[in-house]
């Protein structure tokens, strides 16, 4: 019962509406910072990792470049005759190697058909570097892996005789590794998950990684990464992917002009986003106690702006169970609570002049104000129980008015209930205030009399004579011109029963009926007084 009571009250319920209310604001906060959060981060992490791509394929790109523009110079300032000297030709790359060490691995020049021109010996002619140089193109190999684990570049550039053909090839081997590329890639990486891929598309390898495992290997194959794909057929920008590891990331792709190659610049979206973690995290645990603080000071709040409301609900509660009296609840607060309690205390004095109305209605006769049957018979039975106890005699006086038919068909209804009326206001005055005088049918009264100063007999003769002269007396009514004269006149025959207090109150209105009876029977305008029979005896 306590549970349902609390569950209706109006502060629980506020105090679950509020909670609600913070839930659905707190998730709402969650959703919204942690959407807009991943598209900001994304947005911003993205375009570091295009601006760190860009600066690492620019930094590779003149890498190459320089590597290229040495070749392409060294080949211009190539003596043609040493192409015929072996020793000499040896000793002149020697020494240029030596004055530029952008070769550590060496320099050679090799004919048309692939013979070292320092006696050094046989090239491989079908080299892709080989080829494009022989072509009149300077060219970079494929990247290979030597036997101590470095990563290393063949280029080529030609060699052009007086005439401008091609007379042979220059070639050179940039040692990637020991030229500290690889580690110019692992301090360009960004966090601790994030990486830097050199990608060639023509061959179809990363020729560098930060993830030293990934250099000289194959990339994936295609479906695999979507991202990767694109970039293979020359897509250039960022965007979110998974790689092969199964790993989301924010990856950025920038072009290696000099050689077609492609620069990745890549971060796990786990770290890239670990902010908006952190943010979740916040969020689930601080906004907890707010949110718990706020609701206590609401119900706090709340339980003390109702507490008029509570107390004027508990008076009103106890005046229903008749606890206590009827009564207007006392206004606090000028507020809306105020307002209601007014409101209440208007119904209830509205209330109460019903209750009133309703009383008298139960009570009285409808036209006249009279009392009805009802009242009368309480006031016969009260006065009864009197008579008994001072030995006394009840004196009730039936009344039924002579001609009262006649003149409702003739005059009309209207001038019936104005006939009605005067003849109550004229029994009324002949009556005392002890005495009642009762209307308990369309044209029939009862005269309830009792404290006589002589006999009851003698007293209710009198008072039925002064009945029949009152009511005599001409009636002025507004009547239709036709009527012919002013005044109309009935009468009344009068039923007298006495009762000393051992008579049942409907054993007595029978007799003073039976009476009014005989009085019309004897020609009405008259009384009769009949004795009250004995009771019937109680079956056995």
């Amino acid at each position: 019962m306590n549970f349902r009571k609390s569950a209706n009250s109006l502060v629980v319920r506020l105090l679950v509406m509020g909670l609600v209310m913070a839930i659905i604001g707190t998730a709402a906060s969650y959703i919204q910072l942690t959407r807009f959060l991943r598209e900001d981060l994304t947005h911003s992490v993205a375009a570091q990792q295009s601006a760190l791509a860009a600066y690492v394929a620019r930094d590779v790109d003149n890498y190459l470049g320089d590597r290229l523009s040495f070749l392409e110079r060294l080949a211009a300032t190539l003596p043609p005759a040493l192409l015929a000297q072996p020793a000499p030709l040896h000793a002149w790359l020697a020494e240029r190697g030596a004055l530029s060490p952008v070769f550590p691995l060496g320099l050679t020049v090799a004919d048309a058909s692939g013979r070292r021109l320092d006696g050094a010996g046989q090239l491989v002619t079908d080299a892709l570097e080989f080829t494009s140089a022989l072509a009149g193109k300077p060219a970079l190999g494929r990247p290979q892996a030597t036997a101590a684990r470095h990563s290393v570049l063949p280029m080529a550039v030609p060699v052009r005789d007086g005439n401008g053909r091609v007379a042979a090839v220059l070639l050179g081997t940039a040692d990637l590794s020991a030229d500290g590329l690889l580690d110019h890639l692992q301090r360009g990486r960004v966090g601790q998950a994030g990486g830097i891929l050199v990608v060639s598309p023509r061959d179809r390898i990363f020729v560098a990684s930060t993830d030293a495992s990934m250099t000289l290997t194959p990339t994936p194959p295609d479906g695999v990464n979507l991202l990767h794909d694109r970039a293979m057929a020359g897509f250039r920008g960022s965007g979110t992917t998974r790689n092969a590891r199964g790993i989301d990331e924010i990856s950025a792709i920038a072009s290696v002009p000099s050689s077609g190659w492609f620069v990745v610049a890549r971060l796990p979206v786990s770290q890239a986003l670990a902010p908006v973690a952190r943010m979740q995290t916040f969020i689930l645990q601080q906004r907890a106690p707010a949110v718990a603080m706020v609701l206590v000071v609401i119900g706090l709040i709340m339980a003390w702006l109702l507490r008029p409301l509570l107390r004027a609900a508990a008076q009103a509660d106890r005046m229903t169970r008749g606890e206590l009296p009827l009564a207007p609840l006392r206004v606090v607060r000028d507020d809306e609570i105020g307002h209601l309690t007014q409101a209440f205390n208007r119904l209830l004095a509205k209330l109460l002049d019903n209750q009133q109305a309703l009383a008298r209605l139960a009570h009285h006769d409808s036209l006249t104000g009279l009392p009805n049957r009802k009242l009368l018979d309480e006031r016969l039975q009260q006065a009864l129980v009197r008579a008994k106890r001072h030995s006394r005699q009840v004196a009730v006086l039936y009344l039924d008015l002579d001609g009262f038919k006649q003149l409702n068909d003739t005059l009309g209804h209207e001038a019936g209930d104005k006939a009605l009326l005067e003849i109550a206001h004229r029994l009324q005055a002949l009556v005392r205030q002890t005495d009642t005088v009762a209307r308990i049918g369309g044209d029939e009264f009862v005269l309830l009399a009792a404290d006589f100063e002589g006999t009851a007999a003698q007293g209710a003769a009198t008072l039925a004579q002064r009945c029949i002269d009152a009511i005599s007396r001409p009636l002025q009514l507004d009547r239709p011109p036709e009527a012919g004269h002013c005044g109309a006149v009935i009468g009344v025959s009068i039923g007298i029963a006495l009762g000393n207090g051992d008579e049942t109150p409907r054993d007595l209105l029978a007799a003073a009926d039976t009476a009014m009876y005989r009085a019309k029977q004897n020609g009405r305008g008259s009384y009769a007084v009949t004795p009250v029979p004995d009771p019937a005896p109680a079956s056995p």
